[in-house]
């Protein structure tokens, strides 16, 4: 009789450490978190590479290799992950210069350098190409697309007139600086570090000549 009694004592306590044991989540088996800007910065890489077309939830899910479930923690639906991917690229490859109060409180020289070694050390064109493309199916995309090229004008524009160009030379050297660098890793991505740096002085040198 004391026997079955240790017995069934032994089996219950079994199965209850059997439950606890499977209960706890093993290190193994720890949930995969994604942050909001992790889901965003795979949408821009997939946009990059494939097109909006391949902006889909399931692939970027299986990119970042967890389940689509997790999207729904930052995201309503994918309408909603394109708009808060517009945003980012705007804040993240733009703002982050024209309204960075650090980069803004420089004198202009020091600005303007500080800019395009920004642009070339964060990579803040790499997108300018795909948005471009993308631009070109959607309406509001093309909305934003010239609002980022306006806010560059602008911040450059600012940068040349402090340095006390005016007129056709003021506008010359806003555009050249726009839209060189908006394109220069597109047309030129084989550009060694050190050559980029060299053409970046000369570069710089020659902007700010009168």
């Amino acid at each position: 009789m004391l026997y079955k009694k240790s017995y069934k004592h032994s089996a219950q306590k079994c199965r209850v450490n059997y439950a606890i044991k499977k209960m706890k989540p093993s290190k193994t088996n720890k949930i995969k978190r994604v942050s909001k800007d992790q889901w965003l910065i795979k949408a821009l890489d997939t946009l990059e590479s494939s097109g909006v077309e391949a902006v889909k939830i399931e692939r970027l899910a299986k990119g970042l290799g967890i389940s689509r479930s997790g999207f729904y923690w930052h995201f309503k639906n994918r309408q909603d992950l394109l708009e808060h991917l517009l945003d980012y690229w705007v804040r993240r490859y733009t703002g982050v210069v024209t309204h960075n109060p650090d980069v803004v409180k420089l004198d202009p020289k020091k600005r303007l350098l500080t800019t395009m070694e920004m642009i070339r050390d964060k990579h803040l064109t790499k997108y300018d190409l795909a948005m471009t493309s993308w631009a070109k199916l959607d309406s509001q995309v093309h909305k934003v697309v010239r609002k980022v090229v306006k806010m560059r004008l602008d911040y450059l524009q600012v940068i040349f007139a402090e340095l006390g160009f005016i007129g056709d030379e003021l506008e010359m050297r806003t555009r050249l600086f726009v839209c060189y660098h908006s394109w220069e890793d597109t047309m030129f991505p084989d550009l060694s570090d050190q050559k980029h740096s060299k053409l970046l002085k000369l570069r710089y040198k020659y902007l700010i000549q009168k």
